[in-house]
């Protein structure tokens, strides 16, 4: 399947922090918080997510522009369905407090987005358990390519979601890591 051109005006083409729009993801992963893997299939939608993530992972109080980059790691995945090897890589090597997967299933005219979708998240739930790191799933499922472009982009803003799922999941983590619960 070829993948279509997207009008890039609903999506976020920039980190607020650098202004520079050519910004290119830091491949780095060692000592790294936080490690965000990223599909380069429908790159523009997924992006705009990562991109939106990070600049509301920089509005929070703790977190200063651009020093949350410095907690950051990000890799491209050619697509959805090496996700979920290519984060047992990192588990395997790494021991970032969370990762963010991020990737875009478009429907089609089969039922291959069901199976894909459907084989991707059961991976990476898996071993969020496996090796007891929080993963978010930033994978959009989507019936065409305007709501992938809606959720992904000005819209719907699912980037500043997770951004929130990854602060209350950390927050919780350390928590646990204090034994806060007992």
């Amino acid at each position: 399947m070829k993948e279509s051109i997207i009008s890039a005006e609903e999506l976020y083409t920039q980190i607020d922090s650098t202004k520079d729009k050519d910004f290119l993801f830091f491949e780095k992963l060692d000592n790294k918080k936080i490690i965000v893997v990223k599909t380069k299939y429908h790159s523009l939608i997924t992006s705009s997510i990562v991109f939106d993530f990070i600049n509301n992972m920089e509005k929070g109080d703790k977190i200063k522009a651009g020093e949350f980059q410095k907690q950051l790691g990000i890799i491209d995945a050619p697509g959805c369905f090496e996700l979920p090897l290519i984060t047992k890589k990192i588990l395997d090597a790494y021991s970032p407090k969370l990762i963010l997967t991020v990737g875009c299933i478009i429907k089609g005219d089969t039922k291959h987005d069901e199976y894909l979708a459907s084989t991707v998240i059961n991976g990476i739930r898996n071993l969020s358990l496996q090796y007891n790191t929080p993963i978010i799933n930033g994978i959009l499922t989507t019936d065409n390519e305007q709501q992938a472009i809606d959720r992904a982009g000005k819209k719907y803003q699912k980037g500043m979601e997770f951004a929130e799922s990854v602060k209350e999941m950390i927050n919780i983590f350390d928590k646990f890591d204090k034994n806060e619960f007992s």
